[in-house]
């Protein structure tokens, strides 16, 4: 869990100072870590992904 928390931490971070910046690929990097690391939490807490449809 630590790992996932880590990738998101850094993720965030890589986004932010990217904007700030002026380094948009860097922010674009630091976006897809972000995005990435919200769905391996969202995985780890629920064992589904986020884009998967609920079943009916």
């Amino acid at each position: 869990m630590f790992g996932q928390l880590f990738v998101f931490i850094i993720g965030i971070l890589s986004l932010v100072l990217g904007l700030r910046d002026g380094d948009y690929i860097w922010a674009l990097c630091g976006l897809t870590m972000t995005l990435s690391g919200i769905n391996l939490i969202y995985n780890l807490k629920t064992g589904k992904n986020i884009w998967d449809k609920p079943s009916e």
